[in-house]
């Protein structure tokens, strides 16, 4: 496998040069092809070429040739290439049941020929990965909430937070300012505590339904999410289920919708691209 991104010095040339490659095939996934034809797939792939299934005994790869690698400092054109990659693999799974995805910009060089030995040489990892997600599919489960309701209620509830507001009341304005301070610090600490119930609610109810389950970065955001401005992103899981119970998972966020301020955004089924391994490395 050749991995593709530059080095330092390439990068300082990248712009000028275009960096070439020999009867290279972009690879998209792997599939099993056991229980399907391989054949050309209806759909097209990065920079519109025809996408097509090199099989060894019932393992495919899923390429398009190529004789570049995709390399650019032109965000919106990555987006679109890796949109594109999104939407084969995508195609690929519906064809074939549960891909395992490569990363963006994997290309092997020596054409299909070479693809084939790189098949042969990773067959039983690659099989048995396969195995392995069978039947399964990624979702992503995103809880957001608004605080609005929680700080009203929690106001009245809390008997630091009534001493406070009293005191804040009867103060000047001096004092008033340091009260103010103390009363937002116990509210956020009071916020922090029901967010960590709120995440906690949410992993109990989806374990038991679900084959695995990981915790994802809220900082980054997903393709096939939507920025809320409104409500605080609290927790993002990606969990691995088996596509039988994806009612079951929908029926246990209901659950945790019923609370005050909570929105989830339940997302799939997805080729595993969080749980797949990174073949041949």
């Amino acid at each position: 496998m050749t991995d593709h991104r530059p080095s330092p010095e390439e990068e300082q040339t990248a712009t000028n040069e275009e960096r070439t490659i020999s009867d290279g095939r972009y690879l998209y996934c792997v599939v099993d092809t056991t229980s399907a034809e391989p054949a050309t797939l209806s759909t097209t792939g990065v920079d519109d070429n025809s996408v097509y299934v090199v099989e060894v005994n019932g393992v495919g790869a899923v390429v398009h040739d190529c004789e570049t690698v995709y390399e650019t400092e032109d965000l919106e054109q990555v987006k679109r290439w890796l949109l594109t990659h999104q939407q084969v693999v995508d195609a690929a799974g519906d064809a074939f049941g549960t891909p395992l995805p490569m990363r963006f910009d994997t290309v092997l060089e020596g054409g299909d020929a070479g693809l084939k030995r790189w098949l042969e040489g990773h067959y039983e990892g690659i099989r048995d990965e396969l195995a392995s997600f069978t039947g399964v599919w990624e979702y992503r489960t995103n809880l957001l909430w608004d605080s609005a309701p929680f700080e009203e209620t929690i106001a009245d509830q809390d008997d630091r937070l009534r001493e406070l507001r009293q005191r804040k009341q009867q103060s000047g304005a001096g004092k008033r300012f340091l009260l103010e301070k103390q009363y937002d610090q116990r509210l956020q600490e009071l916020k922090r505590e029901r967010q960590t119930e709120l995440a906690e609610q949410l992993e109990e109810a989806i374990t038991p339904v679900v084959n695995n389950l990981t915790e994802q970065d809220t900082n980054t955001p997903l393709h096939d999410e939507h920025s809320s401005v409104e409500k605080e992103q609290i927790v993002r899981f990606a969990v691995l289920a088996d596509e039988d119970n994806e009612t079951a998972l929908g029926d246990r966020l209901d659950t945790i919708v019923e609370h005050e301020g909570v929105e989830i955004r339940f997302t799939g089924p997805w080729p595993p691209y969080t749980f797949a391994p990174d073949i041949g490395e």
